[in-house]
């Protein structure tokens, strides 16, 4: 039987609120871990830079060396600080605990600050000005787009006007007070006009970077919920629903609650199956009907069938619901009688005892649904056909055949090539008022 445990809406929102949140986490250590190698990277360029002269022009290589000691000792707090936050964000993702809400905020804090730092060093080293030209203000855009990993564009935003408001506050007081301001800087890099730009351009940056991260939390949320959906339809109809069928049931809309569809109710059973388990132990019981099961219920799937409940020695399947994909009947007919000629070719091989089996087919309307309560529901399928279809496969022991269908499968199946079905006349079957006309395929 498939059992559905149905949580309420929102434990399932609530569920993908701690999933995303837990990912989250895992992507902020992550980005720790990433900000330690990039931190790495220019601690070891610095250190080139200081001890390989030739790298740097002559008129600039004073200022460099005695910048390089202050830049290194400002990348190595950096550096530490990361590496501290890697670890334990990695810790708090491998207990699944929730960060604080001020973190974030500290920490793009912290981040954001580095390349104003780094413009402070660099100009006290008696660059000036043209510390502002150099690399740490392209630092701060990186630093804005870091942010979006936490997916919270409110922290986004905030990241991107509070490395803006330091821009300019830095370059208006290095424009104004660095010594040698003047020398060596062209009348652009003095000029007030082109920071205030680009404090805007760094401010766009948040907004930019908060639309991402909207954009891509939507996107997280959307996967998520698909997946919750298809985990909910493989929980209504069981493991053993084929992909095609749910991909289905998630594209069409249904509403599983008493639809009368024309379907054909397939009932199988294992012939003789009390002796057969006599001689063995519970486990080779189950070995054997695992053999058998192992390749009928995929036959089941891939003629778009069903397999709605277990009978113990055998199971009930059905075709044309909970969704219809071409004719139930020749699907039904397809579906048997392969399963028949995979069964002959195990017995012929002797992988299994000597095995026969009974196939009933009855086509009619019937009432499929979910039945049961909010905590527990079952898949099923009630109405007349089921119990025909039933009393069928009953019928093929007096026949001694292996597919019996009724009149109305034997007229759906009429075109098909290959197939010419026995008439058996009209067959008086257990707890039907009337006879039934029944036809042999196997």
């Amino acid at each position: 039987m498939f059992v559905e445990s149905m949580n309420p809406p929102n434990a399932r929102k609530r569920l993908a609120d701690r999933t995303l949140s837990r990912e989250i986490l895992r992507s902020q250590a992550r980005r720790a871990g990433s900000m330690v190698c990039v931190l790495a990277v220019l601690m070891a360029a610095t250190v080139a830079l200081r001890v390989a002269p030739f790298l740097v022009r002559e008129d600039v290589r004073e200022q460099v060396v005695r910048s390089a000691f202050p830049i290194l000792a400002l990348l190595g707090a950096c550096l530490f600080y990361e590496a501290a936050g890697f670890f334990w964000l990695r810790r708090c993702a491998a207990r699944e605990r929730a960060l604080p809400a001020w973190f974030e905020y500290v920490n793009a804090l912290v981040e954001v600050s580095l390349p104003t730092g780094a413009i402070w060093v660099v100009q006290s080293a008696g660059v000036g000005v043209n510390a502002l030209s150099g690399a740490a203000p392209f630092a701060y855009p990186l630093m804005v787009f870091m942010t979006a990993m936490s997916l919270n564009p409110r922290l986004c935003v905030f990241a991107g006007l509070l490395a803006a408001a330091q821009y300019l506050a830095v370059a208006l007081w290095v424009t104004r007070h660095a010594p040698g301001s003047a020398a060596g800087a062209n009348a652009m890099t003095l000029s007030a006009h082109q920071h205030v730009f680009k404090t805007l351009m760094i401010a766009t940056t948040g907004g930019v970077s908060a639309f991402v991260a909207v954009q891509i939390r939507r996107q997280v949320s959307r996967v998520l919920h698909a997946v919750g959906e298809r985990d909910r339809a493989v929980s209504i109809f069981g493991q053993h629903v084929s992909p095609q069928v749910v991909d289905l049931l998630l594209n069409q809309p249904s509403d599983f609650a008493g639809q009368e569809r024309r379907v054909c109710v397939m009932f199988l059973d294992i012939r003789d199956f009390s002796r057969i388990a006599a001689d063995r132990s519970p486990s080779e019981v189950m070995d054997y009907l695992n053999t058998l099961f192992s390749f009928m219920i995929p036959v089941v799937n891939a003629h778009h069938g069903l397999v709605n409940k277990f009978l113990g020695d055998g199971f009930m399947a059905v075709f044309g619901a909970p969704v219809k994909e071409g004719e139930p009947c020749a699907n039904a007919v397809a579906a048997a009688r392969d399963i028949i000629e995979r069964l002959g070719a195990l017995n012929r091989d002797a992988k299994i005892p000597a095995t026969r089996i009974g196939i009933g087919l009855h086509l009619g309307v019937a009432v499929t649904g979910n039945v049961g309560s909010s905590d527990r529901l079952e898949y099923t399928v009630i109405g007349d056909v089921v119990n025909i279809a039933s009393r069928i496969e009953q019928a093929t022991k007096q026949f001694d055949a292996q597919l019996l269908v009724s009149g109305a499968v034997a007229e759906a199946v009429a075109g098909v090539p290959g197939l010419k079905p026995q008439p058996l006349g009209p067959v008086q079957l257990k707890g039907q008022p009337q006879p039934l006309e029944l036809f042999r395929l196997a």
